[in-house]
């Protein structure tokens, strides 16, 4: 069942310190939400323990004060645009755009990043849990293995489909809204947040590495993708947390965080990142 977006995006251009309000309140739930913001309470989810790691700045809910400013010029810069501190047009542009689901952890603003979490061995297995009405269970299983191509083919890695009465490294499913995580980190709709994923063992037990889709998104496969969403795309970028990757700051990586279209290839960047975790 496709379900509408219900989390709202910050539109409220123009917003700028001082200023107070459920429009900050909107910014500073996104900002805290993809690891640029502490509020009270805390945000409590899968992903709560890597926010910790960041140390972002605390803010007062509601009013857009000295760690709301320093948190939204982190946000511009890790996106490669002016940080003015202020929730310009630019900014609420990206923010508007569909991405993943995961934190910048941003650490250091280095270009790639490994969270320093790696699978054992490097003969993988996976397993796809359930299938989108949008494609056939055929086009999917192509999709997912051709993501993982990508990875394969600069890595020693291998990765192999197994059926559901098998263990599996990586488990894979497509779910709507509140899916059953551990605290619970709900997809919000159609738009925005596309997919997350988790980092290898030992984070989160039976969660680590697995790589969840939104299903209120319409997936497709086809090339040049006129409708709906590139599944090789961000099943491949998904996967690259999955095996132990951040996100990168570098328009054009596979690892930025935000969906621009069908992106099947990786960037330099993202090579020297896999690389630098599992060899060549």
């Amino acid at each position: 069942m496709k379900i509408t977006k219900t989390v709202k995006v910050p539109s409220n251009i123009g917003l700028t310190k001082s200023d107070t309000g459920e429009s900050v309140t909107e910014l500073q739930n996104l900002l805290q939400k993809f690891g640029y913001l502490q509020l009270t309470p805390k945000r409590e989810d899968e992903y709560a323990e890597l926010r910790n790691e960041i140390a972002s700045p605390k803010a007062e809910k509601g009013v857009f004060d000295d760690a709301t400013e320093e948190g939204l010029k982190n946000y511009q810069k890790f996106n490669g645009l002016p940080q003015t501190g202020q929730l310009d047009e630019s900014t609420v542009k990206q923010m508007g755009i569909p991405r993943c689901g995961f934190p910048d952890r941003r650490v250091g603003f280095v270009e790639f990043n490994e969270h320093g979490n790696r699978w054992p061995n490097t003969n993988l297995t996976y397993r796809i849990e359930n299938f989108t009405i949008d494609l056939t269970e055929e086009q999917v299983r192509s999709a997912i293995a051709s993501a993982f191509k990508l990875w394969s083919d600069v890595t020693p890695l291998t990765f192999t489909e197994v059926d559901n009465n098998s263990n599996a490294d990586i488990k894979i499913k497509f779910v709507v809204g509140a899916h059953g995580d551990h605290n619970d980190e709900p997809f919000d709709g159609i738009g925005h947040v596309l997919a997350h994923a988790f980092f290898p063992p030992p984070n989160l037990g039976d969660l680590a590495g697995d790589a969840h889709f939104d299903d209120s998104e319409t997936w497709s496969v086809n090339l040049p993708v006129s409708a709906g969403i590139d599944l090789v795309t961000v099943a491949a970028h998904e996967f690259g947390h999955s095996l132990g990757l951040d996100h990168s700051n570098v328009r054009g990586s596979l690892m930025f965080a935000s969906y621009t279209g069908e992106h099947r290839f990786l960037h330099q960047d993202d090579i020297q990142g896999i690389q630098s975790i599992y060899g060549s």
